[in-house]
C-alpha cells in the first residue's frame, strides 16, 4: 500500500502529484494507481476534445494509462505529472484521429516504417530501461493473472511491433471486431488486476526471458545450419502453425521444411525485438530478400509463439509491408 503522507502536525494529508510519482518510482506501485485515478477525468476530457464522444475515448484513455505505466521513469519533473499525463493522452488521441482521417477503412493496417541502426539502438536502450522498473514487473504480474485470449491481445497491442487491430486479428486468428472487444474487456480486467497486485511482491520475469532467449537461439541455429534438431526441444511434434499463406497446419517437420525452403531461397531473418511473457513469446523480425528476388517476402514479420514454458504448441505470423514513401525511396 502507499505510504501515508502526513502534515507537520502529524495528521494524514493527501499526497501531492510529485510525492505520488516519487513513491511509485521507489517501488510503491499503488501510488501510481492513485495518480492515474486522480487525473482520469482530465485524460478523458482532453481525449473527448480531440476525438469527440464515442467508443474510442475509453480505449484511448486506457492506452494512455498503460503508456504512463510503462514510461514512468521518463518523467523528469514529478511536479509536472498532470501535464505529462495529459500530453500522453493528447498524443494518443491525435494518433487515433490521424488514422481515422488519413486511411480508408481497412487500409494501412500492415504498414511498418523501416528502422535504422539509430532507431534500433534507441529502442534497445529504452527496453533495457523499462526492464529495470518495478512498474514493468507490476504490469506483467497483472497480465499473467488474465485469461490467455485477453493477455495475448493486450501484449500484442502494447508491447509488440505490430499493434494495429488488423495485425492482431491475423496473429490471434479472430475477426477485428473480436480484437476490439477483447481490448475493451482486457483494459478493464487489467485495471482490476493492477489494483489486486499493487501491494504484492512481483515475481522476477527472468524465466520468461530465458525461455525467449533459448527459443530465439534455436531458431537462429536452424536458420544457420538447417538442422531440425535445433527445433525439436522447443516445438511440439504436432505444433500448429500459420505462415505467409495464412493457412493453419500442424506438424513440426512440415513447419521446419517450410522455413528451410525460404532459407534455401536466400531469405534471412534479423531479430528486431522479443517480448517475453507467461505462456507467450512475441518475436519481431526484419526479412532480408536475396538481391535477385527483392520482392520475395515482405520486409517485416511478427511471430507469436504460444507455449507452456517448455514446448511451443502454436505459432502464428503477421507479415507487414513498408510505408509507401519508404518503399518508393
Amino acid at each position: 500500500m502507499t505510504t501515508t503522507i502526513r502534515t507537520a502536525g502529524g495528521e494524514p494529508a493527501d499526497p501531492s502529484d510529485a510525492q505520488l510519482v516519487l513513491l511509485a518510482k521507489g517501488g510503491e506501485i499503488a501510488a501510481l494507481d492513485t495518480l492515474l485515478d486522480r487525473h482520469r477525468a482530465a485524460l478523458t476530457a482532453v481525449t473527448v476534445g480531440i476525438l469527440g464522444p464515442g467508443p474510442d475515448v475509453d480505449d484511448t484513455v486506457q492506452d494512455a494509462c498503460v503508456a504512463a505505466l510503462c514510461h514512468l521513469d521518463e518523467l523528469r519533473d514529478p511536479a509536472a505529472a498532470r501535464s505529462w499525463l495529459v500530453a500522453i493522452a493528447a498524443n494518443a488521441a491525435r494518433a487515433r484521429r490521424r488514422r481515422r482521417a488519413e486511411l480508408p477503412a481497412g487500409a494501412g493496417d500492415d504498414l511498418v516504417a523501416p528502422r535504422g541502426t539509430a532507431d534500433l539502438a534507441a529502442s534497445d536502450e529504452a527496453d533495457r530501461a523499462l526492464e529495470t522498473l518495478a512498474v514493468r514487473d507490476w504490469v506483467w504480474a497483472a497480465l499473467d493473472r488474465m485469461p490467455e485470449a485477453l493477455r495475448v491481445t493486450l501484449v500484442l497491442r502494447h508491447f509488440g511491433n505490430a499493434p494495429s487491430y488488423a495485425a492482431i486479428s491475423r496473429l490471434c486468428g479472430v475477426p477485428v471486431g473480436t480484437v476490439r472487444s477483447r481490448l475493451h474487456a482486457g483494459h478493464r480486467r487489467l485495471a482490476d488486476a493492477l489494483l489486486a497486485t499493487a501491494a504484492q511482491a512481483h515475481p522476477d520475469r527472468a524465466r520468461a526471458r530465458r525461455y525467449a532467449e533459448e527459443l530465439g537461439a534455436a531458431m537462429t541455429a536452424f536458420q544457420r545450419t538447417g538442422d531440425t534438431r535445433a527445433l525439436n526441444d522447443h516445438l511440439a511434434v504436432d505444433v500448429e502453425y500459420q505462415l505467409f499463406d495464412g493457412v493453419r497446419r500442424r506438424d513440426r517437420a512440415r513447419f521446419a521444411a517450410a522455413l528451410a525452403s525460404e532459407f534455401d531461397d536466400g531469405i534471412r531473418a534479423e531479430p528486431l525485438g522479443v517480448t517475453a511473457g507467461a505462456g507467450l513469446t512475441v518475436v519481431d523480425l526484419r526479412l532480408h530478400n536475396p538481391s535477385d528476388q527483392p520482392l520475395h517476402c515482405p520486409p517485416a514479420l511478427t511471430q507469436l509463439f504460444l507455449h507452456d514454458g517448455r514446448t511451443v504448441r502454436r505459432i502464428t505470423s503477421h507479415y507487414a509491408t513498408l510505408q509507401p514513401d519508404a518503399a518508393r525511396a
